[in-house]
């Protein structure tokens, strides 16, 4: 472990101090300068921008303190290095451990969080104090975890380069159009709900934020017309544009030469210590459902209704939709009878078809309540709305760990790691308080992100007889007014329950390669590209490096890729450069597994720690979860499924018959579709919450 005195630490915590400043200072400049540093909201990369908005001004400000505190210890990681001449191995292997609580340095800590000695029945909603003895561990504004080290080029935040000679990797978009082709090769056992409900499970637990201007204005990397780069004199810090190149069969022809993107925000670390970068966690880690709550109780109470312990609803008509908000930066129109939504996530309106499932679990929580509030008419608004949501966060686990992810991993990937849920009115005893359950950054940025290459470009809806639309995606993201249609909502249900995702392989749409958030101009931003550049941002290692993580041999040719090596030769100088995101899609499958072997790894880690990290977990033992069930309510719970709840949840007006299994195409293997009332889709009884029920 490397040492740092305190004459060494004060004139670090000078230097860093003085830089940042200087940055700020130059941030002023660029704002109010008429150079084009701001972003135009009228470009697709705009529409990009609006997934990493803040929730207002307050949470703006307190996103912006706690990224400013991890980029000082950055910049002083880096004095500090330069000073002792330290390797990138020491800053990787984690030699800088000296608590800087009481040094010149402090202040850079994250802000201390305090937790009450007896823990509290129902968990946080901002994630804390899960763990007494680690209280930010899983907590909103936090770093992800890591499961190896990164690679920085520098050891501390710098985007790595070629392990052959030192050489910037090749432009991310360079690569999308080299390996990846637009092509449709369907899978004949899930449906689009595996792709839709990954969408909500990936927002539910994971949202990095883009750096942005201290005012929350979005930051321009290129020129307005896209035509290069930005001058890096007029550029932000945070910049790091791609560049297109000049023959690109699609954007060349709209004289495009670069992509705007925007580093993440960093964190501090938990530790407070010096070390490489880590970035920001915006909501909490948990499976608790902050899509539907938030993960700040400001969130939370603009939300709530504060009657009969509901959510607060639009009423269209008679049926109960997500509330109208009153962001006019939401979507991309908001004139009269332009339906946008608010919800606990930020990203509701990205896609339509995610506003349906944010609709679904408001639903849900709503009719929880109200069946409660039956049961038990003497609770108060504050004890419905805590009832209704610690069973709805344990509705979501069980959809989770029983249909979702052995659909994506397979049965056997859920036995290898135990992640199968217990049985009847068995308790779980292995909640284990000396696991992290952060999500990691190589399951945000890349293993999770296998679900790009399964959606569909378009979505067929379909009226009672025959095929009444079909709906181009880019043209649906941020604006989701079909929602208001009589039929949309149960046609959606529909088609997301009975049509087909395409395989996990090189092949994407073009809806998410060429005209993602479009935003009504001819071209839109390369979602391939933009996840490469992210993982490069991250500082994530290549994807040898996590074959050999998960006990692969390493390839030490192009041609262990098989067929597709001599693809990514033209775009790769060493095999060691292959991204973690690129070789994971490449990989061949275990049987069962919509993933390869890496994908499917990192995947299963990531809910082994969502699992027993989780002192809250649904079915945990009372000796263990503050909050537990009964073993009455354990068994109800476990009968859980996601056909029920969008059997009890959906309009009703074309929506009566649903498969057994959700995920699963109708017909496969049994997956019989049957009525809504069927004993095949049982019913969780509410009963065993009346109070005094024995």
């Amino acid at each position: 472990m490397i040492k740092a005195d305190a004459y060494t630490l004060g004139v670090v915590s000078r230097i860093s101090k003085a830089q940042l400043a200087e940055l700020r200072t130059r941030e002023a400049k660029l704002m109010s300068s008429s150079k084009p540093s701001i972003l135009s909201r009228s470009s697709a990369s705009y529409s990009h921008f609006r997934n990493s908005r803040t929730f207002n001004a307050a949470d703006l400000h307190q996103v912006m303190n706690i990224a400013g505190r991890a980029l000082e210890i950055a910049i002083a990681t880096r004095a500090f290095r330069d000073r002792q001449s330290l390797s990138n191995e020491e800053l990787e292997l984690g030699m800088l451990q000296d608590d800087l609580t009481l040094t010149p340095l402090g202040d850079t800590c994250a802000p201390k969080i305090f937790c009450d000695s007896v823990p509290e029945r129902y968990r946080r909603i901002d994630g804390a104090c899960n763990n007494i003895r680690h209280p930010a561990w899983g907590s909103h504004l936090t770093p992800y975890a890591r499961l190896l080290p990164p690679s920085y080029k520098d050891g501390v935040w710098s985007p790595r380069v070629s392990e052959y000679d030192g050489a910037p990797l090749a432009s991310p978009r360079k690569i999308s159009t080299t390996l990846f082709k637009d092509e449709n090769i369907y899978q004949s056992g899930h449906t689009l709900l595996v792709m839709q409900f990954g969408q909500y499970m990936a927002h539910e637990i994971t949202q990095s934020i883009d750096n942005s201007f201290m005012n929350g204005s979005a930051v321009a990397c290129c020129q307005p017309d896209g035509s290069a780069a930005l001058d890096p004199n007029f550029r932000h810090d945070a910049c790091m544009p791609i560049i297109i190149p000049e023959d690109d069969p699609f954007y060349g022809m709209f004289q495009q030469r670069c992509m705007n993107f925007v580093r993440s925000l960093l964190a501090p670390r938990h530790d407070c210590t010096m070390g490489y970068a880590e970035q920001m966690n915006k909501v909490s880690h948990f499976i608790d459902a902050s899509s539907v709550y938030g993960s700040t109780p400001d969130q939370t109470g603009q939300l709530r209704s504060f009657e009969g312990g509901k959510l607060i609803t639009f009423d269209d008509f008679g049926r109960d939709l997500l509330p109208i908000t009153k962001d006019s930066e939401a979507c991309l129109t908001m004139e009269q009878g332009s339906a946008c939504f608010n919800s606990g996530d930020t990203r509701t309106n990205q896609m339509i078809t995610l506003a349906v499932l944010h609709t679904i679990f408001m639903r849900e929580h709503n009719r929880l309540a109200s069946e409660l509030q039956r049961l038990n008419p003497s609770w108060s608004d504050e004890r419905l709305f805590l009832e209704a949501r610690q069973i709805l966060i344990a509705e979501i686990q069980v959809v989770v760990y029983k249909e979702f992810l052995p659909a994506v991993i397979g049965e056997q990937a859920m036995k290898e790691f135990n992640l199968n849920l217990k049985r009847g009115r068995e308790y779980s005893y292995e909640y284990d308080p000396s696991i992290e359950p952060s999500v990691t950054n190589e399951f945000t940025t890349a293993a999770f992100r296998f679900g790009h290459s399964i959606v569909d470009g378009q979505l067929k809806v379909y009226g009672t007889k025959k095929m009444e639309e079909i709906i181009f995606i880019p043209e649906v993201m941020f604006h989701p007014s079909r929602m208001r249609k009589r039929h949309f909502f149960d046609q959606i249900l529909s088609t997301l329950t009975t049509e087909p995702i395409q395989e996990v392989d090189d092949c994407f749409s073009d809806a998410l390669t060429r005209y993602m958030f479009r935003a009504g101009n001819p071209f839109g931003i390369d979602l391939a590209a933009l996840n490469i550049q992210r993982g490069r941002d991250h500082g994530i290692r290549p994807y040898n490096d996590y074959r050999e993580l998960v006990g692969l041999s390493r390839y030490t040719s192009f041609n262990d890729f098989g067929p597709k090596g001599e693809a990514l030769r033209k775009v790769y100088a060493s095999v060691d450069d292959v991204d973690l995101w690129v070789g994971g899609l490449f990989e061949e499958k275990p049987e069962g597994s919509m993933v390869g072997y890496v994908f499917r790894d990192i995947i299963a880690d990531q809910f082994v720690r969502l699992k027993n990290g989780d002192k809250y977990f649904f079915e945990n033992d009372p000796s263990l979860n503050p909050g537990h069930f009964t073993p009455d309510q354990l068994e109800e719970l476990r009968k859980v499924s996601m056909s029920r709840i969008i059997c009890d949840n959906s309009d009703g007006i074309l929506l009566a018959r649903q498969a057994i299994n959700a995920f699963r195409i109708p017909g496969v293997a049994g997956n019989d579709v049957v009525d809504c009332s069927s004993e095949l889709i049982p019913r969780i009884n509410l009963f065993y919450w009346k109070e005094n029920h024995i």
